[in-house]
C-alpha cells in the first residue's frame, strides 16, 4: 500500500505535467549527503525543502543539498524582517507533512 502523502506527490505532479519517479528507502535518509548517496548522484543534485518562519508567515526555500540557507537573506526575499526555525508542528500544519518528508 502506497503512503497517501506519496500518492498526493504523485497526483499533483501529474496534474502538472511532470513524470516522477517515487524511491523509498526503508532505513531513511536524514540528510541530503545520505539521500544522494541512496540514488548514487551528488549532493549537489539533491533539493532539500526547507520551511522557515518569516514575520508573522511561514515559507519553505528549495536549497541544493551542497549549500545552506542564510536565514537573513531569506528573510530579505521572503518580504521580512525576522527569520525564524519552525517547530515539528507548524511544519506538519504548514505542508501536510512531516520534517523530513517535505517534498
Amino acid at each position: 500500500m502506497t503512503h497517501p502523502n506519496v500518492e498526493r506527490v504523485v497526483a499533483a505532479a501529474t496534474a502538472a505535467g511532470l513524470q516522477i519517479e517515487v524511491r523509498q528507502f526503508p532505513e531513511g535518509t536524514r540528510t541530503a549527503l545520505e539521500a544522494a548517496s541512496a540514488i548514487g548522484v551528488g549532493v549537489g543534485q539533491i533539493v532539500k525543502s526547507l520551511v522557515f518562519g518569516v514575520d508573522d508567515e511561514i515559507v519553505m526555500a528549495l536549497v541544493s543539498g551542497a549549500n545552506t540557507l542564510d536565514e537573513s537573506l531569506l528573510a530579505v526575499a521572503a518580504g521580512g524582517q525576522r527569520c525564524v526555525r519552525v517547530d515539528a508542528d507548524a511544519v506538519r500544519a504548514a505542508t501536510g507533512f512531516p520534517i523530513g518528508g517535505v517534498p
